[in-house]
C-alpha cells in the first residue's frame, strides 16, 4: 500500500511532538521543585529510629547501633557524640542511653500456641518468655498474647513481672495458627491509651498462617500507624513459611531471627532485649527555629571508630497556617470512599472528561461569523474581487471568534502557523471528517493537558501518576484522529465499489461523467457523497476534472481511489469505454476485499495472540496493584524497581514491534 503520510507531514508531526514534550518538561520541572518530605537515612552501624519534635525547638533523636558493630561494644559517652544542624555544630547537647532515661518501653510478646507447638517447643517458649520478662527494666510494660484458632490476650500491658510470669505459665498449645490475627491484636493493644513512646512486638511462631481473618498487608499497615516495630522469631519446622512474617518485620523496622531448635529461643529473646535497650537519646535545642528546612548529621567517634548518619526535616513551626475548620469527613461513609485509590482514579478521569467536554462546548457554542463569498471561493483557489489570500502580501487573518476564547485561539493559531502545525492538522482533520478548525483543536489539546495534569497532581501529589496521565493526554488526540481517519477511510472503501458500479450504469444509460458524479452524490451516503460533492463543486468552479480528482486523491490517500483516478486519466488520454473500466475496477476492488478478508480470518489467531501478549503484563500489573499493593509498590518506590520497570518497558516495546512484524502480511 502507498504510504499515507508525506515526509513534510512527518517532520511537522515531529515538531509538534517536540513542542509538546518541551511543555511537559517545563511542567515536570515545576512539579519536581515542589517540596517533598525526606526520610531518615541509615548509615553503616547507626540507625535513626525516631526524631521527636513534640517540644520544638527542643529536638530528641533516638538512635540504635547495629548488632555486632564495633560501636556496640564501646562504652560511649556524651563527648563521643557530635550533632550538626545545617553544617553548624550543636553545643547544648545531651546524650543518654535508654537505660538512663525514664521512658518505658512497651513490648507485646506474641506467642504461637497452636497444636504444632505441643510438648517441648511450648515449654521452651514459656521459659524463654519468662526469661525475657526478667531481662527488661522495672519501668517497662509488657503484654502477652497467644494465638491458635483464636487470639487470646493473656495479659494487658503491665510492669508486674510476677503477674506476667503467671500468665505465661498458663499457656497451652492446641488448634490452628492465626498468626496475622495475633500480631494485629497486639497492635490494637497499643491503642488502649497507654503512654508508651517505644513500641515493639516480639512474635514467635513455628508455622505459617492458616486461619487468620487479617492479611499481612493489614498487619503491616496497623503496625506502621501505631509506630510499632515487629521482631519475629522463626522456629524452623516443615510447615513454616517465613516470607510473610519477614516482610512484616522488615517493613516496620524490626528483624527476623531463626531458631533451629526450641532450646535456642532463650538466646534469641536475649538478643532482641539487648537490641531494644541498646539505644541512645540525643537531646538539644535547635539552632535554626526560623529556617524551613533543617539537615541533621549525627557523628560518633571513639577509639579510632568513626560512624555518621543524617536526617532532613521541615521545621514544624516555620510558619503558622491560618486556622481552618477541620471537617472529619471519615465519619461519613460516602466521603470516606474518596480515600480509596481506585475511586480517586475514577474521580480524576471524570474531572478530565468534564473539563474536556466543557472546552468543546465552550468553543462550539460561541457564535461564528458567516463566511463571505470570497472566503468560500478561496477554498477552490479563486479570488472574487480585491484583496489578498493567505500567504500573499497584504493578507490579514480575520478573527472568526470573539471574546477571551477567540483571543486564546488566535494566539495559539499564530504560534502554530509559524511551525506548520496548522497545515498539518487541517489536512488530518479533513481526512478524519471533523468540522473543527486546526487552531481550535490545538487549543483544546494544550488546555486539556494543562487542566488534567494540574488536577491530577493537586489531588494525588504523585509525580509518577501525573507524568503517566500527561503522556496519555498528549497522545490521545493523535490516536483519536488516527481512529477517526481509519473509520472514515474504511467506510469510503466499502462505498466505492457500489459507487463505481453506479457511475458505470449511468454512463451506459447515456449520462455524462459529471451527471454520473451528481447521481453518486444524490444516492450515496457520507463520507463518499461528501468527497464526490467536493469534486463536482471544483469542476463547476472551473477546475479540470483531472485536477479535481487529483486533489481528492491527495486528500483521501486511498489506494483504491488512486486506481480509479489513474484509470480515468488514462481513458481521457488514450480513449476507451469508461463504463467498462469503472465496472472492471469495481470488480477488482470487491475481489481484493474478499481476498483480504480471507487473509484476516486466517491470521486472526495470531493477531489475537499478539493482543493478549501485549495487554497481559499491563492487566497483571493492575491486578497485583489491587490485590497486593505493598508487594507491587517495590517496583516504583525503590531504585532497583524503577530500573526493572524501565528495562521491562524497553523489552516490551521491542517485543511489540517484533510481534507486529510477524503478524503483518505483505501483499
Amino acid at each position: 500500500m502507498n504510504n499515507p503520510f508525506k515526509i513534510s507531514d512527518i517532520k511537522k508531526s515531529l515538531k509538534y511532538l517536540l513542542l509538546t514534550a518541551a511543555f511537559i518538561a517545563v511542567l515536570g520541572l515545576m512539579l519536581l521543585i515542589s517540596p517533598l518530605p525526606v526520610k531518615a537515612q541509615d548509615s553503616g552501624d547507626i540507625s535513626i529510629k525516631r526524631v521527636d519534635f513534640d517540644s520544638y525547638p527542643q529536638v530528641n533523636i533516638y538512635i540504635s547501633l547495629r548488632e555486632g558493630s564495633e560501636l556496640e561494644y564501646l562504652d560511649l559517652k556524651q563527648e563521643d557524640f557530635a550533632v550538626l544542624e545545617n553544617g553548624e555544630e550543636v553545643s547544648n547537647l545531651s546524650v543518654k542511653s535508654l537505660e538512663e532515661v525514664y521512658e518505658p518501653i512497651g513490648i507485646a510478646l506474641v506467642i504461637d500456641t497452636s497444636g504444632s507447638m505441643r510438648n517441648q517447643p511450648i515449654r521452651d517458649a514459656i521459659n524463654a518468655a519468662s526469661f525475657f520478662v526478667d531481662e527488661m527494666r522495672d519501668i517497662d510494660k509488657i503484654a502477652v498474647v497467644g494465638f491458635s484458632d483464636e487470639v487470646t490476650v493473656h495479659s494487658d500491658f503491665t510492669s508486674d513481672s510476677k503477674k506476667l510470669k503467671d500468665s505465661i505459665s498458663k499457656i497451652e498449645a492446641r488448634g490452628e495458627t492465626a498468626l496475622f490475627d495475633g500480631i494485629y491484636e497486639a497492635c490494637e493493644l497499643f491503642r488502649g491509651g497507654h503512654n508508651i513512646k517505644h513500641r515493639y512486638i516480639i512474635v514467635l511462631s513455628d508455622g505459617m498462617d492458616t486461619v487468620s481473618r487479617h492479611t499481612s498487608e493489614e498487619v503491616t499497615d496497623i503496625a506502621l500507624q501505631e509506630g510499632v516495630g515487629v521482631y519475629s522469631i522463626a522456629l524452623l519446622s516443615s510447615e513454616f513459611n517465613p516470607e510473610s512474617i519477614k516482610n512484616i518485620s522488615e517493613s516496620t523496622g524490626g528483624d527476623m531471627l531463626t531458631a533451629v531448635d526450641s532450646e535456642d529461643l532463650r538466646g534469641l529473646y536475649e538478643r532482641i532485649s539487648r537490641r531494644i535497650i541498646n539505644q541512645y537519646k540525643i537531646s538539644y535545642t535547635s539552632l535554626w527555629p526560623a529556617t524551613e528546612d533543617i539537615n541533621i548529621s549525627v557523628d560518633i567517634k571513639k577509639s579510632g571508630v568513626s560512624e555518621s548518619t543524617g536526617v532532613s526535616y521541615e521545621n514544624p513551626y516555620y510558619s503558622t497556617p491560618p486556622r481552618k475548620v477541620v471537617f472529619d469527613y471519615k465519619n461519613f461513609f460516602l466521603l470516606s470512599l474518596f480515600d480509596i485509590w481506585w475511586v480517586k482514579i475514577i474521580l480524576f478521569a471524570a474531572v478530565f472528561l468534564a473539563v474536556t467536554f466543557f472546552l468543546y462546548a465552550l468553543i462550539l457554542f460561541i457564535p461564528i461569523r458567516r463566511q463571505t463569498l470570497k472566503e468560500k471561493a478561496g477554498k477552490y483557489g479563486f479570488k472574487t474581487g480585491a484583496g489578498a489570500f493567505e500567504g500573499e502580501p497584504g493578507y490579514t487573518e480575520e478573527r472568526e471568534r470573539k471574546g477571551f476564547t477567540g483571543w486564546i485561539v488566535g494566539i495559539i493559531s499564530r504560534i502554530a502557523s509559524r511551525r506548520g502545525f496548522v497545515e498539518l492538522f487541517e489536512s488530518r482533520l479533513e481526512r478524519a471528517g471533523m468540522n473543527i478548525r486546526a487552531p481550535e483543536f490545538i487549543s483544546i489539546h494544550l488546555i486539556s493537558v494543562l487542566a488534567i495534569s494540574m488536577t491530577v497532581y493537586y489531588f494525588s501529589g504523585n509525580f509518577i501518576l501525573t507524568a503517566v496521565v500527561i503522556i496519555v493526554a498528549v497522545l490521545s488526540p493523535f490516536l483519536f484522529l488516527n481512529i477517526k481517519t481509519s473509520q472514515r477511510l474504511r467506510r469510503f472503501h466499502e462505498q466505492l465499489p457500489d459507487s463505481l458500479q453506479l457511475i458505470s450504469g449511468s454512463l451506459k444509460a447515456g449520462y455524462s461523467f459529471n451527471q454520473a458524479l451528481s447521481m453518486v452524490v444524490d444516492e450515496s451516503k457520507p463520507p463518499l457523497s461528501d468527497e464526490f460533492r467536493r469534486i463536482l463543486s471544483e469542476i463547476r468552479m472551473g477546475i479540470t476534472e483531472k485536477q479535481a480528482l487529483a486533489n481528492t486523491a491527495g486528500r483521501i490517500k486511498s489506494e483504491y481511489f488512486d486506481w480509479t483516478v489513474m484509470a480515468i486519466n488514462v481513458q481521457r488520454e488514450v480513449g476507451g469505454n469508461l463504463a467498462e473500466i469503472m465496472e472492471t475496477i469495481s470488480a477488482t476492488i470487491r475481489e481484493r476485499d474478499r481476498v483480504m478478508n480471507r487473509i484476516k480470518a486466517l491470521t486472526s489467531e495470531g493477531r489475537l495472540s499478539a493482543i493478549i501478549l501485549i495487554v497481559l503484563p499491563v492487566v497483571l500489573g493492575i491486578i497485583l496493584m489491587a490485590i497486593n499493593r505493598v508487594y507491587i509498590s517495590l517496583l516504583y518506590t525503590t531504585k532497583i524497581g524503577l530500573v526493572m520497570l524501565l528495562a521491562a518497558g524497553v523489552v516490551m516495546i521491542i517485543g511489540i514491534i517484533w510481534i507486529l512484524k510477524i503478524i503483518q502480511i505483505k501483499y
